[in-house]
């Protein structure tokens, strides 16, 4: 019994050193004045100002469309091939 109780605490111990450890990074990846957040707003400013995120929405309006347009031809090439796929449910 005093065994298992000890093993027990060991292992929530180790998990706990472990996690401190291991977590420690993740909380000093960030650590300017103006902070993560601040950079990621002035990011997203500078994308709208500079056309950017425009250039970005219409090359993924264009990939969906080029996607949509490949399914119609797999669409079309395997009804022709007599397999007897419907349409698929979106």
């Amino acid at each position: 019994m005093v065994k298992s109780i000890f093993l027990g605490s060991a292992f929530f111990l180790g998990l706990h050193v472990f996690h401190v450890v291991v977590g420690s990074d993740i909380a000093f990846s960030c650590n300017r004045t103006a902070g993560c957040a601040m950079d990621n707003m002035l990011e997203n400013y500078d994308m709208m100002h500079s056309n950017k995120m425009k250039d970005a929405m219409t090359a993924g309006k264009e990939n969906i469309e080029a996607f949509r347009r490949l399914q119609e031809a797999e669409r079309k090439r395997s009804g022709s091939l007599g397999t007897g796929a419907g349409k698929p449910k979106l």
